[in-house]
């Protein structure tokens, strides 16, 4: 079952239209967090440091946004809602490279609203989508009679 939806999230890797069901999502989330573990592992035994892990991470973050802006259609929100937290998530290490007290309550003050805007986005890919069509598509949970 987790093979099917992960196959279905790469032949899918570049599409940002339609929609996903939060059992693909999922699926693809686990898969991510196995290879990301298996690609550590090699990476400490081989003693290559990050380098397989970051190589993984930038080969799949492609299909990942692409489940990832699907889903967000699946519940009825559009996929630009996660530029702003990708952005401030890309910026916070920018922001701590500054010395001296203030940049860094400044930095805890944007890491907060980073991790609020990510807990927003994690309720909407917890939430159950719709089972009739939206302006996005189809549902993907909806039965077809047709074949």
């Amino acid at each position: 079952m987790m093979f099917e939806s992960v196959m279905q999230t790469f032949r899918k890797f570049a599409d940002y239209s339609g929609r996903a069901s939060r059992h693909e999502f999922w699926m693809f989330f686990a898969f991510l967090l196995i290879v990301n573990a298996a690609a550590r592992f090699i990476s400490m035994m081989t003693g290559m440091g990050l380098g397989l892990s970051g190589l993984v991470g930038l080969l799949l973050i492609v299909p990942q946004f692409g489940v990832a802006v699907r889903r967000l259609h699946d519940v009825g929100h559009s996929g630009k809602e996660l530029i702003v937290p990708c952005a401030m998530l890309a910026f916070l290490p920018v922001l701590f490279a500054f010395q001296g007290i203030l940049p860094r309550i400044i930095g805890l003050g944007v890491l907060g609203i980073t991790l609020l805007a990510f807990a927003n986005i994690l309720t909407l890919f917890l939430k159950k989508g719709g089972t009739v069509p939206n302006r996005y598509g189809p549902s993907p949970a909806a039965f077809s009679y047709a074949r």
